[in-house]
């Protein structure tokens, strides 16, 4: 019979035998802190995470911090504090000569996942490269670090065929386009007199060129494979669908009584960024300021975008409807803080990839 734990930072309180994802691991019962054995924790890693079959934690951690006031339950030796990780600067009580290791409750799922978190960092926090700068240096586009998404998003792809299909299905007529704009655009006018409500949601799959579209749909590639994977399909469809609809009557509130059309996926997409920003804050995306790439966390990002946007409003461009980009992007926000927490507790990786540990390099 093997001899009685002791939890190590509850003066003493008995540890119990508890399953854990099919492992015997020690659990308190008063601070919901948890021993595992080097065993036990390899093979809860790797279980956790697709891409690894076998696991040996160890090799992993980041560096070693300071001695922890505890001792290992198993042998009675000073723990030793680490890093969970390199780029995870979560703080893991270790014993070095058997290599079990403590963790208190609240960060077990982080351990845990230590193997996913790994290999989602190693994607986000690649470098820049040549190629990197001449595609965004010739096309204007930002790259993207971030997790990748862990199921197909056969929406997102659904949309970008079906824009580009519509897209492609009148421009090179001119009788066609005039006919989808009468038909189809919204006009502020008309949906303020509640005619033509549909029109909220057809204007979305209209672009006015080959830049329009391209430019929509490269975001809507961008950030819908993580959005999506988040959600899942049908209510990210219906939530895109939403924020264009929020995003068009932003713009009818804007230009009461007018008569211009507007049309593009902008104010849809631009909801996406809102819920984006706010799920994915420790994600990277590119700005070129001049011919210097750099990478940029969310909130900088989308503060610019928002900025450029104001200050193509205050310089009166025309042909951009700002006010459905502004419109959508709120509304994301607000969808987006609504639907956090319910997010992160269906998908643990993105909280954990959201927190102030993930040493993100830009």
């Amino acid at each position: 019979m093997s001899a009685r734990k002791y939890c190590p930072t509850c003066d003493h309180a008995p540890l119990k035998v508890h399953d854990f994802h099919g492992e015997e691991v020690d659990v308190c019962r008063r601070c919901q802190g948890v021993w595992f054995e080097k065993s036990n924790l390899d093979n809860i890693i790797a279980a956790k995470c697709d891409q690894v079959e076998e696991a040996d934690y160890t090799d992993n951690l980041g560096s070693h911090q300071r001695p922890a006031r505890c001792d290992c339950p198993d042998c009675g030796k000073r723990l030793q504090v680490f890093h969970l990780l390199e780029d995870y600067h979560l703080d893991l009580k270790v014993c070095v000569a058997c290599a079990g290791a403590w963790a208190p409750g609240e960060t077990v799922s982080r351990v845990a996942n230590s193997s996913a978190i790994k290999l989602a960092l190693e994607d986000m926090n690649q470098s820049t490269s040549w190629k990197t700068w001449v595609f965004e240096f010739f096309l204007r586009m930002p790259v993207e670090y971030n997790m990748r998404p862990r199921r197909l998003p056969w929406v997102t792809y659904a949309l970008i065929l079906i824009n580009t299909l519509i897209f492609l299905g009148y421009f090179f007529d001119e009788r066609l386009t005039w006919l989808a704009i009468d038909h189809f655009a919204a006009m502020p006018a008309e949906i303020q007199s509640g005619q033509s409500l549909w029109t909220l949601v057809t204007a979305t799959f209209l672009h006015g060129g080959w830049l329009h579209l391209a430019g929509n749909m490269y975001f809507l590639w961008m950030t819908g494979d993580n959005l999506e994977d988040a959600l899942g399909h049908w209510r990210f469809l219906g939530l895109y669908l939403l924020c264009g609809i929020l995003a068009g009557l932003v713009s009818v509130l804007a230009n009461l009584g007018g008569t211009i059309p507007s049309v593009g996926a902008s104010g849809a997409i631009a909801g996406l960024f809102g819920m984006y920003l706010l799920w994915f804050p420790n994600a990277s995306l590119t700005f070129m300021f001049f011919f210097w790439q750099k990478k940029l966390a969310p909130a900088w990002y989308f503060a610019l975008w928002l900025g450029l946007n104001f200050l193509g409003m205050l310089l009166g461009e025309q042909g951009v409807d700002y006010w459905a980009h502004i419109g959508g992007f709120v509304a994301g926000l607000a969808i987006g803080a609504a639907l956090r927490g319910r997010v992160w507790r269906s998908n643990p990786l993105l909280a954990h990839l959201a927190g102030p540990e993930v040493q993100v390099r830009r």
